[in-house]
């Protein structure tokens, strides 16, 4: 039984059942969780240029950031069944807010090294929050493919946003645009659970399923997250130094990121739109390599223009293509939200580590064909270790299944 004949009253629904718990998913994960990922090459552009740092100091302010997101998420996401959901994610807002509202009023890199950690402490917290959200829904395939079609949205308003207000008031006016936008978020999450709510499916997780049986396949959710994270990021920290290479501006660089990110909106709405109707694995399977095959392209593109072009517009697509399945299947193994929650903070953990690896095989090869031989490692390492996950999955249906009959 696949996880669309368990939920067939909903297959054919493709709007959102709830738009109030979508919205506050949404702007708690991604509207506030993810900002400073979102907004990550105008930070580090505009503190390069109004510190007067380098790329490893810039870098760095945004590595610290990461690492709090990571460890704060991590740390809360095994009580998300115990805690109070709205409290945690209002918390972490108020530190999130805290952090950014002074970052804009210092000019100095010494004290924004101890504000972007508590920034991302508070990001982190919410993010966790909003992605256990997931798993209040009737249909986690669909409701994440929603998500990302608004996290989409919002990428293409903070590309347009964010270089005007570094243009005119540099680190200080990413910052408070930081400020404004999470403001705006948090009238947003008023609809937030407070609680995990099983919305009639704990029957296909837990029924004939031991605690300790279901650990297995959520660390190796875990690890498909990391891996499908650090593999896009190795090539996205330098898909601009790629574009100069073949003959683009920074500006040009800038625009067509824009326009892929617009483009990209097909990919979330096809999940978004497709949802379990096929079940998991082959839209997984399918999202995975597509996503590969694309920052692999990207990354060995440096001598063709053509390639580097095409091959961009593709990106955002198949990734937030694959991301809402991979997040259904965090929320499948385990409807109490603790995996999903913990899935964002093993997302952080890929994107943290990326930029530093992609250099150091950049710089060993004096060129990108270890980040090509690097992105195919990861591509096979995610396939494998969704297949955990995805076995034990149908196990759990079929034991449902099984005892339904008898």
């Amino acid at each position: 039984m696949t996880s669309t004949e368990l939920r067939a009253d909903n297959r054919d629904s493709y709007w959102p059942d709830d738009w109030g718990l979508l919205l506050s998913a949404f702007a708690t994960a991604y509207g506030i969780g993810l900002l400073s990922l979102l907004a990550l090459p105008f930070l580090i552009g505009s503190a390069m240029a109004t510190l007067s740092l380098n790329a490893a100091q810039a870098g760095m302010l945004s590595t610290l950031e990461f690492v709090g997101i990571t460890v704060s998420s991590l740390t809360i996401a095994p009580k998300m069944d115990t805690i109070n959901r709205r409290i945690v994610a209002y918390s972490g807002v108020l530190i999130a807010l805290t952090a950014n509202i002074l970052s804009a009023l210092v000019d100095s890199y010494e004290m924004l090294t101890m504000l972007r950690p508590l920034a991302g402490i508070g990001a982190g917290l919410a993010m966790a929050c909003g992605n256990a959200t997931v798993s209040n829904s009737k249909n986690p395939e669909r409701f994440a493919g929603q998500m990302s079609v608004l996290c989409v949205g919002m990428v293409i308003l903070v590309a347009l946003i964010f270089p005007r207000l570094s243009a005119n008031w540099g680190l200080s006016g990413i910052y408070t645009g930081m400020v404004v936008t999470i403001i705006l978020m948090a009238f947003l999450m008023r609809r937030l659970p407070a609680n995990a709510g099983y919305n009639g499916r704990q029957y296909v997780t837990d029924v004939g399923v031991s605690e300790g049986s279901s650990k297995l396949p959520a660390l190796f959710v875990l690890a498909a997250f990391i891996a499908f994270s650090l593999r896009d990021t190795m090539a996205w920290t330098f898909v601009e130094r790629i574009g100069t290479e073949v003959g683009y501006s920074s500006i040009e660089v800038g625009n067509l990121l824009s326009m892929q990110a617009i483009i990209g909106m097909i990919g979330p709405l096809i999940a978004s739109i497709v949802g379990a109707r096929y079940g998991l694995k082959a839209p997984v399977s399918i999202g995975v390599f597509l996503s590969g095959v694309v920052t692999y392209v990207v990354s060995q593109s440096s001598g063709s223009q053509l390639t580097y072009t095409v091959a961009v517009m593709c990106w955002a697509g198949t990734y937030f293509f694959t991301l809402p399945y991979l997040t259904a299947l965090a929320a499948e193994i385990d409807v109490k939200g603790r995996v999903v929650a913990a899935s964002g903070s093993a997302l952080m953990m890929g994107i943290a580590i990326g930029p530093a690896i992609g250099g150091e095989l950049i710089v060993a090869a004096n060129g990108y064909d270890l980040v090509g031989l690097a992105t195919i490692i990861c591509v096979i390492m995610t396939y494998l270790c969704v297949l955990v996950p995805l076995v034990s999955l149908y196990k759990k249906q079929s034991y449902q299944l099984t005892t339904i009959n008898d």
